[in-house]
């Protein structure tokens, strides 16, 4: 539904502000102000438009009613219009007070035209056709129906003020109840009167009657109903909604109706938080406003403000009790220079039901005087309590009344109070609460204003108190210092400045008060957060605050903490410099916690629940939650927090120590949360309690002084400790069994020990990592006390490691498929079957040979911890999925999976098989360094069957990953950075725990926790020769949220590409096929995303992340595309950009076995089938070789296709890319799937500038292959490259099938440094191939499209700096037996030199007359190709047939892909943010 566009010379009186009457002008949808019109003139506008009103509003029946009756009396009928409207009003809350202090002359003005204008229409009518009466219709209260859970488009409709100034839309047809003798008009025949499209009706004083004939059921007819009001003389009418009818659905489909573009999705920066309470955050993202329950992530309900609208801020007002079980919270919005009045009103009628929520839209200021920088809620004095008078949450007790005024600060420095035309409290609650589309401000009483005596410009302010006698300002300037000022000047004309704030040396960005107005938080430019002390009226003193790397954005004052957010995406917790000495106070050592949650430029809004939530907004669209009690409870930087570990005085546990023995702590292990175990310089094992500060001896040794390496086992039941002479200790840390020594042969120092869970609670597997980098193999059975057995250690083998005399730092047992995993120092992962043990001779044992060595696995840095885990059934065909999780020192942490152990996946089936017989060990065994990248898919060796696939690696840090944990379901990851312990939680994707306490220096840290809340934590770390310790208590089941991440996130930066898998496949039966999004920007990453297509009452549209991959290298991904393989749900990813940076990526769609298609409701308690979970595997299979001398040559775009020619092997598996560079160079590439290299088939150069556009289309089965390239010359070339294809093709065959280069090394690592130096065997030449080429642009081609409308017949559209948009038909045969394209003729058919106000960005079309754009003036188009019949096609014309808003800024690229209706398809907006759009496929008629 799309409004009409009214005809630019109409003009009709408009309610303006500050009670001045002007008009409101309408023109192409824009609206501009102009000064006052005379009633004549008015009359004139209405004689010229007269039978545009006449259709559409008024009833042109004889003074005598259809059944013959007696007209109503005018004064009669003038009553009962009254008391309608009044009703009407009551129920819209639009009614303003009745007395006569509060009417204005500006509202006698405005009533006067008013009247005029009524009348004026009576008389221009009566004109035209004498004796017959004109008057708006009404209908009855019961046809007032609206419910904007029947259509997800009808709230955006009446956004779209379709009944503004007597003003309707070309698709809604007025519905009023007329009596049965009148004979009603047919649908058919009112839609030929175009935008008249209107049935007339006889009014029915009773308010009854018949609808007219629409040919709807009575379910039809209460769903299509919706009231409107005329803004002019608030006179109610009733309009249908088409769309929701099956008639008018049919309607709409064959394009006899304008809606065609539907906005479906939005992600932009989070630029507004707020708490109703501690269960419900209400954010502003662009022009909507969610309530969402943090508990569950809940969206209970969303709205739209108006297509020019962008939420800046949301301040409320008090809550309203209504009942036991519903609250009301007032509120108040703004953005740019409008407002507006809302409030959230929550129903929660049990304790253990989730609460719901709907906002009422209340009042709707438009158009104020200046841009808004801040609003504050008033209330009179005998309103507010007298011991405090705010209302801030914290404060008790609030206010129980209404506010009464509401005081707004603008960016120059002036300040207006505005007095509400009613009490809020007093409006009923009306969950069908429509948008208001006019302008309220002229029933709002400006009661004062006051101007500054600094007249300046003005980048943030903030007020402070809730009543206009004690109202104070505080605003930042443009000048780097900040003015704080009293408002309330009763006989001042400018209001004097009390203080300035003077210290910054950049721009205030903002500023807030603490909560008893004592203290002055400002943040700026300079990067600095400062403190200002203003409780003393002469010295003002301040504290300041570095540590964020970025401007700051805002900062409040919390309790005992600073709360900052800013650029650098981070949010900041800092003490509070005013509970302590300010001079004291100046560096960053107080800032006490680092949240690093969003990605990107700037987290832009922050709000603090009264429970201690701190919720973030960033650029990224993403919302997260952190803890505050958490910055107490698990930061190092508080005093109590972390404790010096002293031993006791050694003469109480070594009597006979000499006076000046050197006694310290070697080595330590945690084996509970309330015990440790510390080996001492001296040999002692010592046992201390953490909660009595209690020490007892273990055990003591001579063979354990001077050194000990000292581990326990994962329960913490069994203690090893290793000495200098190679012997171990096995001791029990509960009594279960006497130590032990054991000999673990050879005599030689035991440099680490690990101990693994074995097969049974009492059995442990041992392995111990000698001096001489040899490693051995113990097994140790231990017996209860009740058995009297003692304890019993062997050896079991020793594990051959290959000759690089590296370290081992990890080891880890599996006892269900008895192998053994090691990863050692140079990042390497060995692999060794136990099992082969028992075919071997007993004198064979002792050494045992690895059957996989995955070199390399953390490129040459450490692999510093394994953990293999089993999905029970969750594997392919119902198998047990076997993961492998290793962490590294490079900061990524990798997933593999095994094929081939009993019971899970098997090799080959339902997995990527590479060449198992490969020859060269080396070549087999390459790894890679590569952030999500893979060596070969797998690796295996002899006859074991036993392979190790990589599936996925990311990197989540610039230091090291220490640990991998698994708790409660969720993946934890424990590491360093910049001497700081952090503890993330991949699964939700935040960081839960931080602490300083210097680098992971080899193995000198525990770590203990009992959840994945970490509810109880124990950390011990080495500091010099001190041993400190750290201790997290959390209260059991404290958590108040489920996940930290309330909102997925989006890029942090500007998006170059996106692009929609349109091969995806079902996963499931009866499940649709998903939907997945690839994009990639300036931050460098690599997403892929499923869009959730439909929204239920507790969730909205959403893109799930489904992964996040940062290429190593770094630069921005310009471009992507997609190709499909022979496997099912498996695909390859081509993505190319800054660098000359092209890479290969693998990825693999499933869903877990036990997985069934579900059916849902969705909004409208309509039953769909939901869109299947997806799990993603993304691998990096392969990096294009560099072709370019410099380095800095850019790819700019790719186009991927491949060449299928029946079961030909030479054509199997070849991917080609065609790749254009900013250096001029065409390059068209071909990818292997089996040997995952690139290899350059074609190379030319052309344009002599820089290439931005490349497409791809085939025009015959057999062949015909044309390039279509665009440069900043303003120029396509169509290069026929079939030939140069076909010659590639043979001699690279040829190669493979002898055995050539290509084909001697298959799966050798092609990523990373291990990247193949370009090889120019097979390259093809264009040089004697002259392209056609046409000039369609002034300037750069920024996007092009290629459509092919039939076997000869193609269509280019395209899009440039010039603003234009032009079409080109091109006629074209595949010619077989010469293998060459003939183009037979060029044209060009169709321009619009100004599609858009500025530079078009991309041009996509959904059929072959349709076509989509967008721009950078934000603005997407719908565009139709129109031919005229017996006419030559350059006659054509493009036609444009909606344009629509665009909420994302800086909008760079888009794609078209199917809907899951068959009647539409939907379009992807990306830039700063995505934007879905349906567009409806009815342009075709």
């Amino acid at each position: 539904m799309v409004a009409v566009s009214t005809p630019a010379d109409m003009s009709i009186p408009h309610n303006s502000a500050a009670g001045s009457s002007k008009q409101t002008r309408f023109a192409s949808g824009s609206v501009s102000e102009s000064g006052s019109e005379s009633e004549s003139e008015v009359k004139e506008i209405i004689d010229q438009k007269d039978a545009y009103y006449e259709s559409i509003y008024f009833d042109t029946d004889d003074d005598s009613d259809a059944d013959g009756t007696e007209a109503t009396p005018k004064g009669k009928e003038a009553e009962d219009q009254d008391e309608d409207e009044k009703e009407y009003d009551r129920r819209a809350g639009f009614e303003s007070k009745k007395t006569a202090t509060s009417q204005t002359m500006a509202q006698a003005e405005i009533s006067a035209i008013t009247t005029g204008l009524q009348q004026s229409s009576l008389d221009a009518s009566s004109s035209k056709k004498s004796g017959r009466k004109q008057r708006h219709k009404m209908i009855s209260d019961a046809e007032l129906l609206y419910d904007p859970d029947e259509d997800d488009r009808d709230e955006d409709w009446l956004i779209k003020k379709i009944a503004e100034n007597c003003r309707t839309i070309e698709t809604e047809v007025l519905r009023f109840p007329s009596t049965q003798k009148k004979p009603s008009k047919k649908l058919s025949d009112s839609n030929t009167e175009s935008s008249r499209d209107v049935t007339e009706g006889n009014h029915d004083s009773e308010g009854k009657g018949a609808y007219q004939d629409l040919k709807l059921n009575e379910d039809d007819r209460n769903s299509a109903f919706h009231p409107v009001a005329c803004e002019v003389c608030n006179t109610k009418i009733a309009v249908v909604d088409e769309d929701e009818t099956d008639q008018g659905r049919d309607l709409f489909m064959s394009g006899k109706t304008a809606r065609r573009i539907d906005h479906v999705h939005l992600t932009t920066p989070v630029t507004a938080l707020a708490y109703h309470n501690n269960e419900i955050l209400i954010s502003g993202q662009g022009p909507y406003l969610k309530a969402m329950l943090i508990s569950t992530s809940e969206t209970l309900q969303c709205i739209h403000l108006g297509n020019d609208w962008k939420v800046h801020r949301i301040v409320l007002a008090n809550v309203q009790e209504i009942s036991p079980t519903i609250e009301a919270r007032l509120f108040l919005v703004f953005g740019a220079k409008s407002l507006q009045i809302l409030r959230l009103v929550v129903e929660k009628l049990d304790t253990h039901e989730h609460p719901k929520a709907f906002f009422q839209h209340l009042w709707n200021l438009p158009h104020m005087e200046d841009w808004i920088i801040d609003a504050q809620w008033l209330w009179t004095k005998e309103n507010l309590p007298s011991e405090n008078p705010c209302v801030r949450p914290s404060i008790k007790p609030g206010a129980t009344a209404p506010p009464s005024y509401i005081a707004l600060g603008y960016a120059h420095n002036f300040i207006q109070v505005f007095e509400l035309p009613r009490s809020p409290f007093d409006i009923p609650l009306d969950r069908l609460s429509i948008l208001p589309s006019r302008n309220h401000l002229s029933i709002f009483c400006l009661i004062y204003s006051v101007q500054s005596v600094e007249h300046c410009t003005l980048f943030c302010g903030r007020f402070h108190n809730n009543t206009l006698e004690d109202l104070l300002f505080a605003s930042g300037t443009v000048f780097c210092h900040a003015l704080l000022w009293k408002v309330h000047h009763p006989d001042a004309i400018e209001a004097p400045i009390e203080k300035s704030l003077i210290g910054h040396e950049g721009i205030l960005f903002g500023i807030r008060w603490s909560q008893d107005g004592k203290a002055v938080c400002t943040v700026s430019d300079d990067r600095t957060i400062r403190i200002w002390d203003v409780s003393h009226h002469e010295n003002v003193t301040h504290s300041t605050h570095y540590g964020h790397t970025a401007r700051v954005w805002d900062c409040q004052i919390i309790g005992n903490y600073l709360i900052s957010i800013s650029e650098d995406a981070t949010c900041r917790v800092w003490r509070n410099p005013l509970l302590t000495n300010l001079q004291e106070v100046d560096d960053m050592s107080d800032c006490l916690a680092c949240w690093e949650g969003h990605e990107g430029k700037s987290a832009w809004s922050v709000a603090v629940s009264e429970n201690g939530v701190v919720a973030t907004g960033g650029g990224d669209g993403g919302i997260h939650l952190w803890r505050l009690d958490s910055v107490a409870e698990g930061s190092s930087d508080i005093e109590n927090s972390t404790k010096d570990i002293d031993l006791p005085t050694i003469t109480t546990y070594y009597p006979s120590a000499a006076p000046n023995e050197k006694e310290f702590i070697r080595d330590f292990v945690i084996t509970s949360m309330d015990q440790s175990i510390n080996a001492t310089n001296t040999g002692f094992i010592l046992v201390r309690n953490d909660k009595t500060d209690a020490w007892s001896t273990l055990y003591q040794s001579d063979l354990l002084k001077n050194y000990t390496s000292l581990e326990s086992s994962p329960c913490g039941r069994t203690v090893i400790a290793g000495s200098l002479g190679g012997k171990v200790i096995a001791m029990s840390a509960c009594g279960e069994f006497e130590p032990i020594i054991g000999d673990t042969l050879g005599g030689i120092k035991i440099q680490f020990v690990f101990v693994c869970n074995g097969v049974g609670q009492d059995d442990f597997r041992i392995i111990v990592f000698r001096a001489n980098c040899t490693i051995g193999l113990f097994r140790l059975d231990i017996h209860s006390t009740e058995s009297k057995k003692p304890a019993e250690f062997r050896h079991v083998c020793d594990l051959k490691l290959p000759n690089n005399n590296k370290a081992i730092h990890t080891a880890y047992f599996s006892p269900d498929y008895n192998l053994v995993l090691l990863g050692s120092r140079d990042g390497t992962v060995h692999v060794y079957d136990l099992a082969l043990l028992e075919k071997e001779t007993p004198e064979e044992r002792p050494l045992l040979e690895g059957i996989i060595e995955l070199k390399k696995c953390h490129g040459t840095d450490s692999v510093s911890s394994i953990l293999m885990v089993t999905e029970q059934g969750e594997g392919y065909g119902g198998k047990d999925r076997i993961n492998v999780y290793t962490t590294g020192r490079d900061g990524s942490w990798t997933r593999y999976r095994f094929l081939g152990l009993p019971g899970g996946e098997v090799a080959g089936v339902g997995a990527d098989d590479a060449d198992s017989d490969s020859e060269s060990d080396d070549e087999t065994t390459v790894g890679n360094d590569a952030v999500g990248s893979s060596s070969q898919n797998e690796r295996e060796s002899g006859g074991s069957g036993i392979v190790l696939q990589k599936i996925f690696q990311s990197k989540i840090t610039k230091g090291w990953l220490e640990q991998v944990l698994i708790m409660d379901g969720e993946l934890l990851f424990l590491g360093f950075f910049n001497k700081k312990l952090f503890v993330y939680n991949e699964t939700k994707h935040f960081e839960i725990f931080a602490m300083h306490c210097g680098a992971a220096n080899r193995r000198r840290w525990r770590f203990l926790t009992n959840n994945s809340r970490l509810e109880q934590a124990r950390v011990m770390y080495h500091s010099g020769y001190k041993i400190r310790r750290f201790a997290r208590e959390l209260t059991a089941g404290h958590e108040i949220f489920q996940s930290a991440k309330l909102q997925y996130n989006f890029h942090g930066r500007e998006v170059r590409h996106v692009r929609s898998l349109t091969h995806a496949q079902s996963l499931t039966v009866d499940a649709p096929a998903p939907i997945i999004f690839a994009s990639g920007g300036e931050d460098c990453r690599l997403r892929l995303f499923q869009y959730i297509p439909y929204k239920t009452k507790s969730s909205c549209t959403a893109l799930r992340p489904l992964c996040n991959l940062k290429p190593h290298l770094g630069g921005a991904i310009r471009c992507l595309e997609w190709s499909y393989t022979n496997e099912p749900h498996s695909y390859l990813l081509f993505t190319g950009g800054a660098v000359e940076s092209m890479r290969a990526w693998q990825v693999t769609l499933s869903i877990p076995n036990s997985y069934q298609a579900q059916s849902l409701k969705n909004h409208q308690d309509k039953l769909i089938l939901e869109h299947t979970p997806l799990s993603l595997g993304a691998l990096e299979l392969a990096q294009c070789p560099h072709a370019s001398e410099n380095l800095e040559t850019r790819i700019m775009d790719l186009a991927v296709f491949r060449i299928n020619h029946g079961l030909d092997p030479k054509y199997s598996g070849k991917h080609f890319i065609a790749a254009v560079y900013s250096d001029a160079a065409i390059r068209i590439w071909c990818f292997d799937e089996e040997t995952h290299q690139f290899v350059l088939a074609i190379e030319h150069a052309y344009h002599g500038k820089c290439i931005l556009q490349v497409s791809h289309l085939q025009l015959a089965k057999d062949g015909g292959h044309l390039v279509f390239t665009a440069a900043t010359d303003g120029k396509i070339a169509i290069w026929d490259v079939s030939q140069a294809l076909d010659r590639f093709l043979e001699s690279y065959s040829t190669e493979m099938s002898t055995g050539g280069e290509s084909s001697s090394h298959p799966h050798v690592q092609n990523t990373g440094r291990h990247r193949r130096s370009l090889q120019r065997n097979h390259v093809q030449s264009l040089i004697g191939t002259m392209p056609i080429e046409v000039v369609v642009h002034m300037s750069g081609v920024n996007s092009l499209f290629v459509q092919g409308v039939d076997q000869e017949t193609i269509l280019t559209v395209s899009g440039g700096d010039d603003n234009a948009l032009v079409a080109v038909q091109i006629k074209a045969r595949w010619d077989s037996e010469e293998r060459e394209v003939v183009i037979e003729s060029l044209e060009e058919i169709a321009r619009v030199v100004d599609a858009h106000g500025s530079a078009i960005q991309a041009v996509a079309m959904t059929n072959a007359s349709t076509i989509v754009t967008t721009s950078q003036d934000q603005q997407i188009s719908l565009w139709k190709l129109d031919y005229p019949e017996d006419e030559s096609p350059s006659s054509a014309k493009l036609l444009k047939l909606e344009s629509q808003f665009i909420h994302v800024p800086d909008p760079s690229t888009m794609d078209v892909f199917p809907s899951p209706s068959e009647k539409k398809h939907s379009v992807a907006i990306a830039g700063i943010g995505i934007q879905v759009f349906d567009i409806h496929d009815n342009t075709t008629n």
